[in-house]
C-alpha cells in the first residue's frame, strides 16, 4: 500500500517537472511527509528553490544569462533526484519488501562503506593466507560474508556521498581486491539503480567501464549501464552531463562492437522462455515417449548393451525422428551454437539451496574454495573442476548450482557421473573454441552471456523475485535508448536485432526494427515480405497485403508470396481473390490437397459451386480418405441439390473416428432437405449430445444456416418446431 502511494505521488511530480511547472513540484516536495526527517535533502530542497527564484527574478528583470539553460537543467536534475529520494523514504519506512528490510537492519548496524571495506579486506587477506596453508572453513567463511556484507550495504547506498562512489571506483580499479568483490560492487551498483535510479551510481559504473579494466569487468559494467538507461530512460535523456559523456562513445569501434554484444545478449535472454517452454512440453515428453522403444531395441539387440551404443546405432535417427523429434533437437543445438539458453530448465530445479537466498549469491563469480562448498568431501570439486571452470558452459550460478547438487551425491554416483560427462568435455570444447574464433574479444563476448545469464535466472527464480521489477519482462527496445541508440544506429545492429525476433517468432518486436531496415534500403524485397509476414503473423491482414502486393510487383511467381496472400484475402472474406491466388498456386504444385481443398473453399464461398467441387474432387483422386475432402464435396453437392451424392458422403463421414458435431448438424441439413424429417431431427439430437458439442452450439450453427436452408425450400417455423423436438427428446 505504501508503495503504490508512493508510486503516484512520485510520478504526479515527476510530470510537474516534465511539464515545467517547478514551483508547484517545489510546493509538493516540501509538504512531503517523506522529507520531513531528511534534514539533508530538505534544506537541497530550499537551497534550489531560491536559486529558483533568482533565476526567474534576473529572466524579468531583463538580465541576459548564457547559464541559464543549463542551470535550469540542473535543478531539473536535483528535482527529479529529490522526488526520488522521496519515494524511497516513503517505501523502506515500513514495506516488507527485501530491500527496504535490508535498508533498514543497515541503518539499525549504523556501519560505513569505509568500515565494509576494510572489513572485507581484511578477511580476503586472512582467508587468502589461510588456503595457502591448507584452508580454514570458518575464515573462509568469514570472508564470503563480509563479501555478502558488502555487496548489501552498496545495494542499498542510494544517496550516498559522491566520495563514496569514488571508494567504490578505486577499488574495483585497485589490484589488491580480487576479481569477485569487484564484480559484486558492479551487480550491487547495478541491482540498486533498477530499483531507484541513482545518477551516481550510474555514473559510477561509467567511470569503471572507462577506466579500461579486463573484459570480464568491463563486459559486467557495460551490461549495468544498458540496463539503467533501459530501466530508466527519460531520467537518462533529460541528463546533458551524461549526454555530453555518452556521445564520445560514438568515436569509438571498440565501445560499438561491446554495446552490440551487450545488446544482442540481453535480447537473447528474452527468448529463453520459449526455449525452456519447448524443451519443457516438446523434446523432454517426447523424449520420455520413446524411453521404452529404446530400451526394447537395445534388449532385442543384446543383454550387454546400454544406453550408450545408440551412439552408434543407425536405428536411433529414425527413433529420434519420430513426431519430429529430431528436428526440434537439431534447432536446439543450433540455439545454443547462436548462443541461446538451453540450461535454464536444467537447473532452475537447482535453486532451492539454502545457498541462493542470499541475494549476493546469485551474482557471485564461481569459487570452488566458497565457505558453502566446503563441506564436499567426495572429491567431486576435483572431478568436475575441468568442466566448471570451462569458460562459456555455465554460468556462474549455475555452477554453484551444480557444485551444491555433487557434494549431496554419493562419491560412487558422483564418480560415474563424471566419467560419463568426461566423454562429452570434447564436444564442449571443441563447441567452445568455434565460437572464440568468431569473436575477436571472446573474454568480453563470454563473460557478457554468463552475467546476463545469471542476472536472468536472479529476476526469474529467485525465492523473493516478485520484490524486484524484473528487467526481462519485456523485450528490450534498444531504438530507445537514449544516446546507446544513436550509437548502434546502422543496418548491421538493425538486421542482427530484426532477424534474430523474427526468426524466433517475436514478430510485434521485429516489426518496428523491419521498418526502419525498409527505410534505410526501401529496395530489398526480403524486408518487404518479412513485413508482410509480421503484420500477418499479427493478424493485421489489410497491412500484410499492401506489403505482399508490393513485393508481388518484382516477385509475382514466389509460391510462398501467392499462397500468403491467398490466405490473407480468405481471412478478409476476399473469397473471389481468395480463389484466385490459391488458384496460381495451384497452377505450380496441381496435386497439393491442402490447396485444391483452400480453393474450393474459397470458390464455394464465392458462390462457384460447380468450381469447388472440381477441386474437391480432384483432391478425393489424388488423396482417397481425406475427411476434410469428404466434407467439401458433401456441403457442394448440398448447396448444388444433389442430395443422394450429398448423403453418400455425409454417411462415410458419420462412420469416420474423425466426425465432429457439426458434421452430425450438416448431416441432419442434408435428411431435412430431402423430406426426411424424422432422420433430421435424429442427427441434430446426435449433435446436441455429441462430446464438445451440445445443444447451445447446435441452436447457434442452425441459425447460422436458416437462411442457406429457406433458399432451398425449408422453413424456418419447421426447424424451429423441429428444434424444439430435440430439446424436449434431450431433456
Amino acid at each position: 500500500m505504501a508503495t503504490d502511494q508512493a508510486s503516484n505521488i512520485y510520478k504526479d511530480v515527476e510530470n510537474l517537472i516534465r511539464s515545467g511547472r517547478l514551483r508547484e513540484a517545489f510546493s509538493e516536495l516540501t509538504r512531503s511527509s517523506a522529507l520531513l526527517s531528511d534534514t539533508k535533502t530538505r534544506d537541497l530542497l530550499k537551497r534550489l528553490e531560491e536559486t529558483y527564484r533568482y533565476l526567474i527574478h534576473y529572466l524579468v528583470e531583463g538580465y541576459e544569462d548564457e547559464g541559464r539553460e543549463r542551470m535550469l537543467a540542473d535543478i531539473r536534475s536535483s528535482l527529479f533526484f529529490i522526488n526520488e529520494t522521496a519515494k524511497r523514504n516513503m517505501i523502506v519506512a515500513d514495506s516488507p519488501d527485501i530491500y527496504s528490510s535490508t535498508h533498514r537492519l543497515e541503518k539499525v548496524r549504523k556501519a560505513t562503506l569505509q568500515t565494509r571495506m576494510a572489513e572485507y579486506r581484511k578477511n580476503a587477506s586472512m582467508a587468502s593466507l589461510a588456503r595457502e596453508a591448507g584452508g580454514n572453513p570458518q575464515i573462509q567463511k568469514d570472508a564470503d560474508d563480509a563479501l555478502s556484507a558488502l555487496f548489501m550495504y552498496v545495494w542499498t547506498m542510494f544517496g550516498s556521498s559522491s566520495s563514496d562512489y569514488a571508494d567504490l571506483k578505486a577499488m574495483v580499479s585497485g589490484e589488491d581486491v580480487f576479481f569477485a568483490a569487484k564484480a559484486q560492487i558492479i551487480s550491487a551498483l547495478l541491482l540498486g539503480a533498477l530499483a531507484f535510479y541513482d545518477r551516481k551510481s550510474l555514473e559510477c559504473l561509467i567511470d569503471i567501464f572507462e577506466s579500461d579494466p579486463e573484459p570480464r569487468l568491463a563486459a559486467r559494467a557495460l551490461i549495468g549501464i544498458v540496463m539503467i538507461i533501459a530501466a530508466h530512460p527519460e531520467r537518462v535523456a533529460d541528463d546533458r552531463a551524461l549526454a555530453n559523456r555518452l556521445s564520445l562513445w560514438g568515436d569509438s569501434i571498440i565501445i560499438y562492437r561491446q554495446l552490440r554484444e551487450v545488446v544482442m545478449g540481453i535480447i537473447r535472454a528474452h527468448d529463453t522462455e520459449r526455449i525452456t517452454h519447448k524443451m519443457k512440453n516438446e523434446v523432454i515428453p517426447e523424449l520420455m515417449k520413446l524411453r521404452p522403444e529404446i530400451l526394447d531395441r537395445l534388449r532385442s539387440s543384446s543383454e550387454a548393451t546400454d544406453l550408450e551404443s545408440l551412439e552408434m546405432n543407425p536405428e536411433w535417427e529414425d527413433i529420434l525422428n519420430k513426431n519430429g523429434l529430431g528436428e526440434k533437437l537439431k534447432e536446439l543445438t543450433e540455439i545454443q551454437m547462436e548462443g541461446g539458453d538451453v540450461m535454464m530448465m536444467a537447473f532452475s530445479n537447482l535453486k532451492s539451496f539454502p545457498f541462493f537466498n542470499n541475494i549476493s549469491n546469485w551474482f557471485l563469480p564461481y569459487f570452488p574454495d566458497h565457505s558453502e562448498l566446503a563441506s564436499d568431501t567426495s572429491g567431486s570439486k576435483t572431478m568436475f573442476g575441468e568442466i566448471l571452470d570451462m569458460e562459456g558452459v555455465m554460468c556462474d550460478s549455475d555452477k554453484y548450482s551444480f557444485a551444491l547438487s555433487l557434494s549431496r551425491m554419493p562419491e560412487a554416483q558422483s564418480r560415474m557421473l563424471a566419467e560419463k560427462m568426461g566423454e562429452q568435455m570434447a564436444q564442449f570444447k571443441e563447441m567452445m573454441s568455434s565460437r572464440k574464433l568468431k569473436s575477436s574479444v571472446p573474454e568480453f563476448d563470454t563473460e557478457v552471456t554468463r552475467y546476463v545469464r545469471d542476472l536472468y535466472r536472479f529476476f526469474k527464480l529467485f525465492r523473493k523475485k516478485d520484490d524486484f521489477v524484473d528487467p526481462f519482462a519485456h523485450p528490450l527496445d534498444f531504438g530507445s535508448l537514449p544516446f546507446i541508440s544513436d550509437i548502434l544506429a546502422d543496418i548491421e545492429i538493425l538486421s542482427l536485432v530484426g532477424e534474430f525476433y523474427f526468426k524466433r517468432g517475436y514478430f510485434k518486436e521485429a516489426l518496428p526494427i523491419l521498418l526502419r531496415l525498409e527505410k534505410e534500403n526501401p529496395e530489398d524485397i526480403q524486408v518487404w515480405e518479412k513485413i508482410g509476414y509480421c503484420y500477418h503473423s499479427l493478424e493485421d491482414y489489410r497491412s500484410a497485403l499492401a506489403w505482399y502486393r508490393k513485393a508481388e510487383l518484382i516477385n509475382p511467381d514466389s509460391a510462398w508470396l501467392v499462397k500468403s496472400m491467398a490466405t490473407c484475402f480468405r481471412v478478409l472474406g476476399q473469397f473471389e481473390d481468395a480463389a484466385e491466388y490459391f488458384g496460381k498456386a495451384l497452377a505450380k504444385d496441381p496435386e497439393n490437397c491442402t490447396l485444391l481443398e483452400a480453393t474450393g473453399f474459397c470458390q464455394l464461398k464465392a458462390g462457384d459451386i460447380e468450381g469447388a467441387l472440381t477441386n474437391y474432387y480432384h483432391s478425393e483422386y489424388v488423396n482417397p480418405g481425406r475427411i476434410s475432402t469428404w466434407r467439401g464435396i458433401a456441403w457442394s453437392e448440398l448447396l448444388k441439390g444433389n442430395y443422394p451424392k450429398c448423403m453418400a458422403y455425409y454417411d462415410k463421414i458419420l462412420t469416420s473416428p474423425e466426425c465432429t458435431g457439426s458434421d452430425m448438424l450438416n448431416s441432419g441439413h442434408a435428411c431435412y432437405l430431402t423430406g426426411d424429417r424424422k432422420g433430421a431431427v435424429e442427427r441434430y439430437g446426435k449433435a446436441a449430445r455429441f462430446n464438445g458439442y451440445g445443444l447451445e452450439t447446435l441452436e447457434k450453427e442452425l441459425a447460422e444456416d436458416i437462411e442457406m436452408l429457406t433458399k432451398h425450400g425449408g422453413d424456418e417455423k419447421e426447424l424451429s418446431l423441429m428444434l424444439e423436438k430435440v430439446r424436449y427428446d434431450i431433456g
